[in-house]
């Protein structure tokens, strides 16, 4: 007689223990699609695979684009570690969630209620519940941080296309941001520099980053610059002596402040630049106008999306389209918003992008 009361007061348990095995089951498997769910993160195209220290480049991420049959779609860094901190945020928050409903569920069975649990009614075969995020072998690769982060490009590069992104005025206190886009997009440029006092790790940074620094004259004061061939020559000179001297590349490639073509001049001295451009020559340099503007010098920081379709504008007119642009501060500060815009675009259309050489393709506007 006792045994039987003994039966049935165990028999009591069990339809509990098995809905409590099978509610526990159930969630752990929900867990685990819900990590898997919020740890995989899908890239349209080609992406760069990992990110930078915290806000080092931030650009824009742009649409996906299609161009040949190729899709692609750049992310940037701090895109990227924003993402990174939301997935995780959003797992931690999964986690908590689950932990706590199954904590409610076991609230109101006694300690021998759970321990009948394991021995009789558990499923014995069933994994713990693990409070780590589940990382694939793909998951880790992007969370890898390397110090040089680079842009894919999946656009192929037509034979013969170069681009080459100028800037003038600089260095400035955007100069390093620049390089930074630049180095991310992997793309070169070349920087028409004039003298800036206390800039000198800019000046260097710029070759020591593979970049072209070029001569746009010491001063820029159309008065001193245009007086006279000598008071030309004296001021690149003078530039050209200081950074080599920082960098230890002396560099022969110049623009004239305004162009070539530019009417400024004439108040100094009449028929100033055809001199200037027959004596630079003779005297091994050689100059650089443009054919492509985005028109950054017209006014103060000029909208980002301006700049980027004056460029589209006349870009595809030329097979080595020369593009000016400025490193002149806080007045040309969409300028390095707009950079990344910029290049994605000249990619998109078949580009490579290149630092001038002495003997590359040079743009005259007198031709």
């Amino acid at each position: 007689m006792a045994n039987k009361k003994q039966d049935s007061g165990f028999s009591f348990y069990i339809p509990i223990v098995l809905i409590v095995a099978f509610m526990l089951g159930c969630l752990s498997v929900s867990l685990v699609s819900v990590r898997e769910n919020v740890m995989q993160i899908t890239f349209s195209g080609s992406v760069s695979a990992s990110d930078v220290s915290k806000n080092q480049v931030n650009v824009r991420k742009s649409r996906v684009v299609e161009d040949s049959g190729l899709k692609y779609r750049m992310v940037s860094a701090s895109d990227l570690h924003i993402r990174k901190e939301a997935e995780i945020k959003k797992t931690d928050t999964a986690l908590n969630e689950s932990e706590e409903a199954m904590t409610s569920l076991t609230d109101g069975l006694s300690s021998a209620d759970l321990e009948e649990d394991t021995h009789d009614g558990g499923d014995s075969s069933s994994e713990p519940v693990s409070s780590e995020p589940v990382v694939s072998e793909e998951q880790e690769e992007f969370h890898l941080e390397l110090p040089n982060d680079h842009y894919i490009n999946f656009t192929p590069h037509k034979e013969g296309y170069v681009a080459y992104l100028t800037f003038d005025d600089g260095p400035s206190i955007y100069t390093k941001d620049i390089l930074d886009v630049l180095d991310y997009y992997n793309a070169k440029a070349t920087f028409f520099v004039i003298y800036h006092k206390e800039m000198e790790d800019d000046y260097k940074a710029i070759v020591d980053r593979g970049h072209t620094i070029a001569l746009h004259t010491y001063t820029h004061k159309y008065d001193k610059i245009y007086r006279s061939e000598t008071a030309f020559f004296n001021e690149i000179e003078r530039i050209q002596n200081y950074i080599y001297r920082l960098t230890g590349t002396r560099s022969r490639i110049i623009r004239f402040p305004g162009g070539s073509s530019n009417t400024v001049s004439r108040h100094y001295c009449e028929g100033i630049m055809d001199k200037l451009k027959k004596s630079v020559i003779a005297r091994g340099y050689t100059y650089h106008d443009w054919n492509v503007d985005s028109c950054d010098a017209e006014h103060y920081n000029l909208d980002p999306d301006k700049l980027l379709e004056n460029v589209k504008k006349d870009l595809t007119k030329y097979r080595k389209p020369d593009i000016l642009m400025h490193d002149a501060g806080e007045s040309k500060r969409t300028t390095v918003e707009a950079l990344p815009m910029i290049i994605e675009y000249i990619y998109s259309q078949g580009y490579s992008m290149e630092g001038l050489q002495l003997d590359s393709y040079a743009v005259h506007h007198d031709w």
